[in-house]
């Protein structure tokens, strides 16, 4: 068969040959020598001694920390010992410059103009708070200070919509080009490993901005609390190509009433054509104890949690003491998996709860959670109306009222006033069967990124 064929024809095939034998072999090769990404439950069942993910380090991540002087020394220590302790970028930020324990604290507010410090009465407390702190190295003093032109405001909360644009400024001048940076508050829990599991499924190079949606005169942005997740190009845009964008922005805020530095961020955001992506619930201004679980609020199920808000130290070490208890589930923590297995015992510890408020006095998040209310003499007889009402999961009654909650929540505790004892109770039956007829989380999704 190969006597018609030249010698040059043969040479030709057998270079042919060699060239897919290499080929093949390079590819074999390739495979096996090139690790593959590691699956999500391997990701999240290989941890080291602290807790913290081998796979995901978070090393082109930042955190960047808000909080004021006179609670610092509360609340960072037991922030940074158990949301953020495997965090390796952590940025803290104050309306003064101090050391607490190990964590060195940088004043936000140094590179504001003297004019502005000096002429802007929202600025008087951070010169009374300088000032005290130069005389007596301690500024407790000056906590619930109210405001000089409004004794109804917080001082320190009128100082500090001044922060958010300079505390992003000074975070990618000290941690430039990283990937992701994320805002807090120091009362914010974000939960670390679904956190970045959700941010390696994206690509930091588009201009991403992420949070729970708040809207303040037509303007969408997300609440400081809950946290806000900006990509690194997004940040680049905000500081880099807009430089100066904090000293145009700190005698704007005055002039236009602006009420909080989230809504200034979000609305400079939104005039450089960057647009909130929600992410509620995932990202929610809820605490454990306000956390609703139930038919009002479906929503929130099996995804995934990525932050929560007003945890006082003894929350954040409760809910990290939990989250350790879990290392080596193959799952990302969801909203369903933390009521069952963190607050339901927490419920069932004692029933009915005297001097509690389960919250079913508030409407909630839409106004389905909780709000209704019908006169009750005792607090049996609350208990009879919510058995009667087949939406009620739990009850409070105070005085002379019953009120009635379509969802759970935890509560907190909360001492007789002249109306009465707070008492509250919950259907647990109820609950249970409502819980039994929801689906499995067997697909737990983290939201996407819009291109």
């Amino acid at each position: 068969m190969l006597r018609g064929i030249s010698r040059s024809s043969i040479t030709v095939l057998r270079f042919s040959a060699l060239v897919i034998l290499l080929l093949a072999g390079y590819i074999l090769i390739t495979q096996h020598s090139q690790p593959r990404p590691p699956r999500l439950d391997t990701i999240l069942q290989s941890t080291n001694s602290e807790g913290c993910l081998d796979f995901l380090t978070g090393e082109k991540v930042v955190v960047s920390v808000k909080t004021g002087a006179t609670e610092a020394a509360e609340k960072i220590p037991p922030l940074m010992q158990t949301s953020l302790r495997c965090a390796q970028h952590v940025l803290l930020f104050s309306d003064l410059a101090q050391d607490i324990e190990s964590y060195k604290i940088h004043d936000a507010l140094d590179t504001v103009s003297p004019s502005i410090v000096d002429n802007n009465p929202d600025f008087k407390f951070y010169r009374d708070l300088k000032s005290l702190w130069e005389k007596q190295r301690d500024v407790s003093a000056m906590k619930g200070a109210k405001s000089p032109e409004d004794s109804g405001q917080n001082a320190a909360w009128n100082l500090d919509k001044y922060k958010f644009l300079h505390v992003m400024e000074k975070s990618w001048a000290m941690k430039p080009d990283m990937e992701w940076y994320i805002l807090i508050d120091a009362d914010s829990y974000i939960f670390w490993s679904n956190m970045l599991v959700w941010l390696q499924t994206m690509d930091p190079s588009k201009k991403s901005y992420f949070g729970s949606e708040v809207n303040v005169g037509g303007h969408r942005f997300a609440h400081g609390g809950s946290g806000i997740v900006m990509s690194g190009a997004a940040v680049k845009e905000l500081v880099v190509k807009n430089r100066g964008v904090a000293e145009a922005w700190d005698g704007m805020i005055r002039e236009r009433d602006m009420c909080c530095g989230d809504l200034v961020l979000g609305v400079v955001f939104q005039e450089l054509g960057i647009g909130l992506k929600d992410v509620w619930p995932l990202m929610s201004g809820e605490s454990p104890w306000s956390l609703p679980v139930g038919r009002g609020t479906s929503e929130y199920g099996c995804r995934p949690m990525l932050t929560l808000h007003h945890l006082s130290p003894g929350d954040m070490r409760a809910l990290s003491g939990f989250e350790r208890l879990r290392l080596g589930s193959s799952d990302p923590l969801t909203h369903r998996e933390l009521f069952m297995k963190y607050l339901m015992p927490q419920i069932e510890f004692q029933l009915p709860r005297e001097n509690w408020d389960n919250l079913a006095s508030d409407p909630g998040e839409f106004g389905k959670t909780g709000g209704v209310s019908a006169n009750a003499a005792t607090f049996t007889e609350c208990a009879q109306a919510c058995e009667a009402d087949s939406n009620c999961f739990q009850y409070t009654h105070h005085g002379s009222t019953c009120h009635i909650g379509m969802s759970v929540r935890l509560g907190h505790e909360r001492e007789a006033d002249e109306d009465g004892m707070w008492e509250s109770g919950w259907n647990l039956t109820r609950l249970g069967e409502w819980m039994a007829s929801q689906p499995p989380c067997d697909q737990i999704m983290f939201p996407a990124q819009d291109s």
